[in-house]
């Protein structure tokens, strides 16, 4: 905390203004992306604010969009980091209840996606929920387009085999 009370101390007004606007702008559809993500919204609060220290230490960033893309990229990857450091030491799968408000938007949908692989949860909930092309995608995440997209193959279908495919899909 102490890093981070130096570098809030050397943003200029109008920095730190932009860097106040950007999290109450951001952080609501950050936590809930990093929510689908690791199935808790205590520790999606955490690795929410946890992107945004990060960000706080580069900031400005640029521009609104480029926040966003950059929150996105560091709240993803931060999310998969928890999820592989779960399963590396047994941690047990979060209850049903703690993501209740997801599972009462489509209880089969939410079940699927939560059994998707890190990786491809993120791609789908970044170009699907986020509106993020596969070009973006790859860049925030560090890999090649066609990965993106082969991880986007694999999770619809997989959901389709999960939910069942309405209509020609």
């Amino acid at each position: 905390m102490e890093k981070l009370a130096t570098v809030t101390a050397q943003l200029t007004a109008v920095e730190t203004r932009d860097l106040e606007a950007a999290f109450s702008v951001h952080m609501p559809w950050l936590q809930r992306r990093i929510t689908l993500m690791v199935g808790d919204p205590e520790e999606a609060q955490d690795l929410a604010q946890e992107a945004f220290a990060r960000a706080v230490e580069r900031w400005p960033i640029g521009s609104r969009d480029d926040v966003a893309r950059w929150l996105a990229a560091v709240g993803i990857r931060l999310a998969i980091d928890e999820m592989r450091r779960r399963r590396r030491w047994g941690f047990l799968q979060i209850r049903e209840t703690d993501a209740a408000w997801a599972m009462n938007v489509d209880p089969d949908l939410w079940r699927a996606i939560s059994e998707l692989e890190p990786a491809a949860r993120a791609a789908l909930l970044l170009t699907v929920l986020d509106g993020y092309t596969q070009e973006e995608v790859a860049e925030a995440l560090g890999v090649a387009r066609g990965t993106v997209s082969s991880w986007l193959s694999r999770a619809r279908d997989r959901l389709r085999l999960a939910i069942g495919s309405k209509g020609d899909g």
